[in-house]
C-alpha cells in the first residue's frame, strides 16, 4: 500500500529525502571544519553540488542548518543515555555511568558537542524554526529525565536523601557542560590557572555531587 501515491510521487519523495540528506551532510562537514560564523551557505551548495537556491528550498538559513546539526547530535547522546537507564546498578553507580558516558560522547564527538554549545546562543536560536528548536529542546529534557530518574530511584531505594531530583539533574548537567566548556574554550583558565586534566576535576565533582545526595543516617 502506497496511499494512493504514484510511482512518480514516491520517486519524488525519495528524491527529496536524498537532496536533504546529502546537505546535510556537506553542512555537517563545512560547520565541523570552519565553525559557524565563517561557513557559509554557498560553500556548503557547492559542496554537496546543488545550487544556492536549492538549499533554500529544504533550509530556510544558515541558523537552520546549524540547529539541525546540533539535533543530530543530541540524538546520538540520547541514544547513548537511553542505553543507562536499564542497567542493574544502584543510583550512586548509575549516575557515575552517566558521567562516563557524557565524557565518552564529548570525546568521541567534539565536533558535535562544539555545535551543541553554540546553537544556545541567542542569535542562533533566534532565526532558527521554533519546531526545530523545540525538537531539539525536547531531546535534551529526554537526557536530563534520565538523570532525574536515576537521582528519584536513588531517592526510593533510600540511598539518595530527599531532594527535588529534576533540580539536581539541572544542577549535574551544568556542572559538567561548564567543565568542558571551560577546557573547550578557554586555554588560559585550563592551562594557567587550574592545572588538572578534565578528567581529574570531573570526578571531583561527581564525588561532590553524590557525597551531597547520599543518606547519612
Amino acid at each position: 500500500m502506497n496511499d494512493g501515491q504514484t510511482p512518480t510521487s514516491l520517486r519524488r519523495q525519495k528524491e527529496q529525502a536524498e537532496r536533504r540528506k546529502s546537505i546535510l551532510k556537506a553542512a555537517r562537514e563545512v560547520f565541523f571544519k570552519k565553525g559557524f560564523m565563517a561557513s557559509t551557505i554557498e560553500e556548503i551548495a557547492v559542496r554537496c553540488g546543488l545550487a544556492k537556491g536549492t538549499i533554500y528550498l529544504y533550509f530556510k538559513c544558515k541558523e537552520d542548518l546549524y540547529v539541525s546539526i546540533m539535533g543530530e547530535g543530541m540524538g546520538l547522546l540520547k541514544k547513548e543515555f537511553g542505553k543507562i537507564a536499564g542497567l542493574p546498578l544502584q543510583s550512586d553507580e548509575l549516575l557515575a555511568h552517566v558521567l562516563q558516558t557524557y565524557f565518552a560522547f564529548y570525546r568521541k564527538n567534539r565536533k558535535y558537542f562544539r555545535i551543541m554549545f553554540l546553537s544556545a546562543q541567542p542569535d542562533v536560536r533566534e532565526l532558527a524554526p521554533d519546531k526545530l528548536l523545540r525538537e531539539c529542546m525536547d531531546t535534551a529534557r529526554d537526557c536530563m529525565r534520565t538523570v532525574s530518574d536515576i537521582v528519584e530511584k536513588g531517592i526510593k531505594s533510600g540511598l539518595f536523601r530527599t531532594v527535588n531530583p529534576w533540580a539536581v539533574a539541572n544542577i549535574l548537567w551544568s556542572t559538567i557542560n561548564g567543565i568542558i566548556m571551560s577546557y573547550e574554550q578557554d586555554s588560559m583558565y585550563r592551562e594557567d590557572i587550574l592545572g588538572m586534566e578534565i578528567e581529574e576535576i570531573l570526578r571531583e565533582s561527581l564525588d561532590l555531587a553524590l557525597n551531597g545526595l547520599r543518606r547519612t543516617t
